[in-house]
């Protein structure tokens, strides 16, 4: 061999190592797949338009930490919405109990992040919020504590008088105008983050919501004042309030 052909081969020698670690980062590159339970529980209250969903994670090649899941919700009319897991509840065992048996014990927590291993199945009930209707309703929120602080300050406070007054008119109103939900198809796009790159597989879902959806859930606008009035006015001593009657709707998902 000829110096210029030992060069060669030193030269293709030296291109070894790296095409052998991206051949190995290829192949073991984690893959989260995701496996979603056959129905969703839509809903609309005074935190807005609402996604849950119980889900299943699994990965194979190894762990991997989730610091993010977020759905892209596109209505068959081209709008697109975002929603962010906002909680999530994770079930911890059962308890038993001699009159009615087992009964899941279940812990709910704000989310940081989702460590996945690579030995288990990941399950959560997973709760979703609309970002856009968060981000605003956080300003106008504000506005109407600022006016309540200011009412403290005076000594002036009545909760009744505050709930009636202009900044919480206001927040009522852009509430009941923030129901993004429509009769139709819709697609779910899971989108997961990470430290780390991975795939993702079996992340598109779709569901369809009926107009008898949409007209039951246009009724809890009718409860919003009356949330407001249940969290800052106590109940009286020996009263006790029912629970809201929040109508949610369970489509079925498929993907």
């Amino acid at each position: 061999m000829t110096i210029i052909d030992w060069v060669a081969v030193v030269g293709a020698l030296a291109w070894t190592p790296p095409v052998f670690k991206y051949v190995k980062d290829v192949m073991t590159k984690p893959e989260v797949r995701i496996i979603a339970q056959p129905s969703t529980e839509i809903g609309f209250t005074t935190v807005g338009s609402i996604f849950n969903l119980r889900i299943a994670l699994t990965v194979k090649n190894h762990d991997v930490v989730l610091t993010g899941i977020r759905l892209q919700i596109r209505h068959e009319s081209g709008e697109i919405r975002i929603f962010q897991w906002q909680a999530v509840v994770q079930k911890m065992g059962q308890m038993n109990y001699p009159q009615v048996g087992a009964v899941p014990f279940e812990k709910e927590s704000g989310v940081l992040a989702i460590k996945i291993l690579e030995k288990d199945i990941e399950e959560r009930f997973i709760r979703f919020q609309e970002v856009s209707f968060i981000n605003s309703k956080f300003e106008i929120e504000q506005k109407a504590l600022k006016k309540l602080a200011y009412l403290k300050q005076k000594g002036e406070v009545g909760y009744a008088n505050f709930l009636n007054g202009e900044e919480m008119s206001e927040l009522y109103s852009f509430i009941k105008q923030s129901n993004v939900w429509k009769q139709g198809r819709y697609t779910v796009t899971f989108e997961l983050s990470s430290p780390e790159q991975f795939k993702v597989v079996n992340n598109v879902y779709e569901f369809n919501l009926s107009p008898v959806d949409i007209e039951a859930l246009e009724d809890n606008k009718k409860l919003i004042e009356a949330a407001y009035h249940n969290d800052y006015i106590p109940a009286a001593e020996g009263e006790t309030r029912p629970e809201l009657p929040w109508k949610w709707r369970y489509p079925a998902l498929h993907a």
